[in-house]
């Protein structure tokens, strides 16, 4: 998945527990985390595999299961006790998530389930190519990825892509655009306070 699927996907999932749970949209703070959270294990393992080397794939120790749920409930702990849980749940709900939209194309992709890249150090990733550096690696896929799309070749991981791109953000309007509706007003007010003076 890309970083706005990544994104995206994982909001689907924060918000409906928002929803059930508190009966509330997700609030700005927490999907702020949230984004930051299915972020977190790619912008980690990706620099230390493609431009460092320190793993042979993408998928390193920040991808792993048992290192994400320990940051995960040492997060939501240290935020509770200091009164912001909701900010320790977006978090976890990011960064876990993350770990399910890679399992998930891996895992259709090979025709069964897949969990090495989530078992480091245990799991055994399949080795790509060396993709020389991280702007390498991210042309090469951003390439592929735009070949596909342009062949309109609709594969089951390209419609978990597009579609969590499509539902997450009908959701994410729906919700009021929370974590970047203060980035909006601030933008208006300055626009609009500049051409009043």
């Amino acid at each position: 998945m890309w970083p706005w699927e990544h994104v995206l996907f994982a909001y689907v999932f924060f918000s409906l527990y928002m929803h059930v749970r508190h009966r509330a949209p997700p609030e700005h703070l927490p999907t702020v985390l949230l984004a930051f959270g299915s972020l977190f294990p790619d912008v980690v393992d990706k620099p230390l595999a493609w431009q460092y080397g320190l793993f042979e794939t993408g998928w390193g120790v920040a991808h792993s299961v048992f290192i994400a749920a320990a940051v995960s409930l040492l997060g939501y702990a240290v935020t509770r006790r200091a009164g912001f849980g909701r900010i320790g749940i977006g978090f976890g709900f990011g960064y876990l998530l993350h770990l399910v939209g890679d399992v998930i194309p891996a895992s259709v992709s090979r025709g069964r389930l897949y969990l090495d890249p989530i078992l480091w150090p245990f799991g055994n990733p399949t080795t790509s190519s060396d993709p020389g550096s991280f702007l390498d690696g991210v042309s090469t896929l951003l390439f592929e990825y735009a070949t596909q799309l342009l062949a309109l070749e609709i594969t089951p991981i390209l419609v978990l892509q597009l579609g969590s791109v499509a539902v997450g953000s009908a959701l994410w309007i729906y919700d009021g655009l929370p974590g970047a509706r203060p980035i909006f007003v601030w933008v208006h007010r300055a626009v609009f306070r500049g051409r009043s003076t």
